[in-house]
Order: C-alpha cells, then structure tokens, then sequence
C-alpha cells in the first residue's frame, strides 16, 4: 500500500512541477457491484455505494489527473445451486449475498472532448477492508476475508461532466485485473462451503460530486 502511495505521489509532483491548476473535491453514489469470469451461474450484482475524496489536477486546456480515496462496497449476489466438488461430490448452496468492503486508490486520466464532457481511463489498486456472506434473512453473517486476496488490481473507464459550480457527475465501469479468491475452501464444523465464484471484480458506479474550489 506504501508504494502505491508513494506513486500517486510522485504523479502529483510531476504534474504540479509544470504550475497545474488543482481542484480538491468529494464524491459518492451507488455501486452495482458482481464478479466475472469462471463459475458465474447464478450469480447477480447486488447494490451498494461508494464515498471519498478526489483532487483533479489540470495538464493541459483538455486533459488532467485524478487520483482519488474512496470506500467501495463490493461483492455479489448469488440465487443458490448445485455444484460439484474436487471429490465428485455434489454439494447445494444457499441463495447468499457476498458483500466485501475495499479501500480504493484510483488513478484516473481525464480527457475533455467537450465543453465539461469528459472521458475517462486509469488503473485502481484496492484493498480489502472486509469480506463476509450471509443467507438471503441476512441474520447470520460469516467472515470471509481470510479466504480473499488482500488487493484487488483493477482498470477504470468511464465518462463525466463537470458544471460551472463545481457540481460533477460521473459513470464508469470497473473491471477486475486479477484473481480475487485464494482458493476452494471449506469452513470448519458444522461446514459451510465456498466456490470459487468468478474470478475478479466487477463494479458499474454512478457517483455525483463537488469541487471547493
């Protein structure tokens, strides 16, 4: 986590080193968050949302850098089924929602193509706050963050508009560069299984936000 810091860092020198005008803001919304890859039956997205703070540094008249901090709640909603385990067994599971928690550091790059209209691109690294599951009551919840990789590395698109008062909106899409899950594992007794579901993140975010300055 220290070095990804230290990068976002080192960008903001560079870019403040040629004069940039900077604006220093937050943001918020909703999150539409699932997974991707291998092993998907059954699986949806569930809803969330999303909080923190971004500075947006001009480069040029048309483009800029973002870095930002943000709360991300993510996971997915899984409808319950059968599958079949390394021993030929097969084994039903539950209809749940897997809710992780991460600690994002995006690092967008801002192309104005209109007057406030914006398209965005960029590399995310997050870290994994919290990760647990509970059946459809939600009543009981189990921690399963020993079972998750502690970072998630991730590739941003999207597209913004920012007003003359500082107001902006923005959607994007998140996708996962790497493997979120380490493994094919079982709880201990009374045994509750965990699939490898997926393989990496997936995020549709809508956000709205305010520049101070």
């Amino acid at each position: 986590m220290k070095k990804i810091i230290a990068i976002v860092f080192i960008a903001l020198l560079g870019t403040t080193g040629v004069k940039a005008q900077a604006s220093f803001g937050i943001k918020g919304g909703v999150n539409f968050p699932s997974i991707m890859g291998d092993n998907i039956n059954g699986i949806r997205y569930r809803t969330s949302f999303n909080v923190g703070l971004v500075a947006e540094i001009e480069t040029s008249p048309v483009t800029s850098v973002q870095p930002e901090i943000m709360y991300s709640g993510q996971g997915f909603h899984y409808n319950g089924g059968t599958f079949r385990d390394s021993n030929g067994n097969f084994i039903t599971l539950a209809e749940d929602n897997y809710k992780f928690d991460y600690l994002n550091i995006p690092l967008v790059f801002k192309y104005y193509y209109s007057e406030g209209a914006s398209f965005e691109i960029g590399p995310q690294v997050g870290f994994l706050l919290s990760a647990k599951t509970a059946d459809g009551s939600e009543k009981e919840f189990v921690n399963l963050k020993d079972n998750l990789t502690t970072a998630s590395f991730d590739f941003i698109v999207g597209l913004g508009y920012k007003f003359d008062n500082g107001f902006n909106v923005n959607a994007r899409y998140i996708g996962g560069l790497t493997n979120v899950w380490k493994g094919y594992v079982k709880s201990p007794p009374p045994g509750y299984w965990y699939y490898d579901y997926g393989k990496s993140n997936s995020v549709f975010q809508l956000t709205i936000g305010y520049y101070f300055n």
